[in-house]
């Protein structure tokens, strides 16, 4: 039962936790640099240009954002990934919580000798 009281107090922090989240996002921002022929054939570097990059429906999709920005879509994303973690923890627990439930009823079923 210990574990259970243990496990029910983590649920309730993660669950806690998740209603903080509301701004989040998938993806990742890049640093994009562009070559770029100059005068006399020679090839110049321009950028570095943040790009916002995230997949739907199987395709990725990239677009430039404002250098201000950047930093914005950082802390969504990291907070998006935050997201993934605790979701992940919280479907452990749940199973744990299933598994000795098993274990409990298997316990009582179990006749006497």
């Amino acid at each position: 039962m210990n574990a259970t009281l243990g496990i029910d107090q983590r649920r309730r922090e993660i669950l806690a936790e998740l209603a903080g989240l509301t701004r989040i996002r998938r993806g990742s921002v890049t640093d994009q640099y562009v070559e770029a022929a100059g005068r006399r054939g020679r090839a110049l570097r321009r950028g570095p240009y943040p790009l916002y990059s995230f997949k739907t429906r199987g395709r990725t999709v990239s677009r430039r954002i404002q250098a201000e920005q950047a930093v914005v879509y950082r802390d969504q994303i990291a907070a998006g990934r935050r997201f993934q973690e605790l979701t992940h923890e919280l479907m452990e627990l749940g199973e744990a919580l299933c598994e000795q439930d098993l274990r409990v009823d298997a316990v009582k079923k179990t006749p006497n000798a």
